[in-house]
C-alpha cells in the first residue's frame, strides 16, 4: 500500500467538482439557440426576407417594387391597406405583427440613400417602427437594393 490515498481522494474530488460546475454552468447555453426563433439572426432574416421577397418580385432580388415598398411603409405609418398583390401582411398595423414576430421584440425598417439620409416617399419617408433605444442591445442587419433604379440600403434594426 502506498500512503497516498488521501491526496489522490482530494484530486479526483476536486477534479470532479470543476468538471460538475462546468456542466451545470454550460449546458443551459447549449439549448438556449433553439428555444426562441428571435436573437441577433432575426435582423439578418427579416433584411433577406424584405429584400429578397416581400417588398420585390422573389425572381428579381434586392430589387424592390416601389408600389409595394411605398404602401409597406404607408401601411405602417397610417393604417392605410396595402394592395393585396404585396407579398406581405397586407392589413398589420405594427413592424412586429407584419413580419410575425412573436414576444415583445420591436423592429425598425428604414431605407436610406448612398448619403445617408432616409428616402422619403409621396407623403413621408421610407422608414417604419419604434426608434431604437439607446439603453439595450440592437441588433441590425443592411442590404443593397434598388428602388426606382437607384442604390438604397434597406437596414432593418431588431431590440
Amino acid at each position: 500500500m502506498r500512503a497516498q490515498t488521501t491526496i489522490d481522494f482530494a484530486i479526483g474530488i476536486s477534479l470532479f467538482l470543476v468538471v460538475a460546475a462546468f456542466v451545470i454552468a454550460f449546458v443551459p447555453t447549449i439549448f438556449a439557440p433553439f428555444e426562441t426563433t428571435e436573437g441577433p439572426g432575426t435582423a439578418d432574416r427579416i433584411a433577406t426576407s424584405l429584400a429578397t421577397d416581400r417588398l420585390g418580385d422573389p425572381a428579381d432580388p434586392y430589387t424592390l417594387n416601389e408600389t409595394c415598398t411605398n404602401a409597406f411603409f404607408q401601411q405602417l405609418h397610417d393604417g392605410t391597406d396595402a394592395p393585396r398583390s404585396c407579398l406581405y401582411n397586407t392589413s398589420a398595423d405594427t413592424t412586429a405583427a407584419l413580419l410575425a414576430l412573436d414576444g415583445a421584440r420591436n423592429v425598425n425598417v428604414t431605407i436610406r440613400r448612398s448619403d445617408g439620409t432616409i428616402a422619403d416617399r409621396p407623403g413621408g419617408d421610407l422608414a417604419a417602427g419604434p426608434t431604437p433605444p439607446n439603453t439595450i442591445s440592437v441588433s441590425s442587419a443592411t442590404r443593397a437594393v434598388s428602388l426606382s433604379g437607384e442604390t438604397r440600403r434597406l437596414i432593418v434594426r431588431t431590440w
